[in-house]
């Protein structure tokens, strides 16, 4: 690597980790000043931010995945249910243990997504519609199955290890890099970016813009499956819901891809930014929880502060434009007095 490619990534890098930095140091300022602790004080702290941080950051990634392509998919939350719930079980009932549960639970997940995906292409209904209808279809099957209590992992033998901080780096460090791969390297990622750019340009280049689509249904239900093993073994049992709730995951985690996809903007890597942007909201939310705040105010805050960076990002060119209309006017001002003293 030459000296400037050097100079360029590093220069990319410190871009990525200055955000999550700016968010700790600023509730490490405030929790200090207001209850006398830090953001991050024992080891207790590390792991729950670890735990968090790999089920945010999986169902982040799986979100952006159909979404970049203009396909928001609103049954997530649903497939992640269903994923773990249908795919923990299974594992049990063969004796499998964590890393077992976590394989299943993922196989699952691959497979809701691949029907959804299927359904999609083949009868063109609307993503957001779809994935509404379908998110009450796996509620209702996750609600009917085993008794209606789901997967419980707490108490079952060799389940420590989806609480193993190493454990969890080595999963989280294999996302990314299996994500940066297949979006930035592989056959199907040089076709995801082509579609990204125009659907009917890929189409009329020869590539089938419906097994692409397919194949990201398929890699969102994976990842989201492997948020909900993480959050499952954090919380000890995953129940069912109804009534779409299980929405609410997808809102969620809705922030940290947000923030992640600004981030990955400025340091040209999608994935690194969805890394970021799930380490710095879920330091924004620890530094909360020591403020003794309520959860439901904890979600103001949150949704509060999404729906202002959505604001901003979204106007910020009208911002870019009225900075450099504001130069111009100063600019002509100074030549037009230069000229009056001349």
């Amino acid at each position: 690597m030459s000296n400037s490619n050097m100079k360029d990534t590093l220069i990319h890098l410190a871009k990525a980790i200055a955000v999550p930095l700016i968010v700790w140091l600023i509730m490490e300022l405030i929790d200090r000043s207001s209850v006398g602790m830090g953001v991050i004080n024992n080891m207790a702290d590390i792991k729950t931010l670890f735990r968090n941080l790999i089920s945010s950051l999986a169902f982040a990634l799986a979100i952006s995945t159909n979404l970049q392509c203009g396909r928001m998919d609103l049954s997530m939350g649903a497939q992640m249910y269903a994923g773990v719930i249908f795919g923990g079980n299974i594992a049990m009932m063969l004796g499998f243990h964590g890393i077992g549960v976590l394989l299943f639970s993922m196989v699952i997940g691959g497979l809701c997504g691949l029907l959804i995906g299927t359904l999609f292409v083949n009868l063109r209904i609307l993503p957001m519609v779809l994935g509404l209808g379908m998110t009450l279809v796996f509620e209702c099957i996750c609600f009917a199955i085993n008794k209606q209590q789901g997967v419980i992992l707490f108490g079952q033998p060799g389940m420590e290890i989806l609480s193993n901080i190493t454990f969890i780096i080595i999963v989280t460090a294999a996302v990314v890099l299996i994500s940066h791969y297949l979006f930035q390297f592989s056959k199907y990622g040089f076709r995801y970016r082509a579609i990204q750019g125009s659907q009917k340009l890929a189409a009329d280049a020869g590539i089938n813009i419906f097994t692409n689509c397919v194949l990201s249904y398929v890699i969102a239900g994976v990842l989201v499956a492997c948020a909900g093993v993480f959050m499952t073994a954090y919380n000890g049992s995953l129940a069912p819901v109804l009534g779409m709730s299980s929405n609410g995951q997808v809102f969620t985690n809705m922030f940290p891809m947000v923030l992640g996809a600004w981030i990955g903007g400025m340091c040209n890597n999608r994935e690194i930014g969805v890394l970021m942007g799930a380490v710095s909201v879920n330091l924004l939310i620890m530094g909360l929880a020591k403020l003794g705040i309520s959860s439901s105010v904890q979600n103001v805050i949150v949704y509060s502060l999404f729906l202002a960076f959505v604001v901003y990002n979204t106007n910020k060119h009208k911002i870019a434009y009225a900075k450099a209309r504001k130069a111009r006017k100063a600019l002509a001002q100074k030549t037009l007095a230069e000229r009056a003293a001349a």
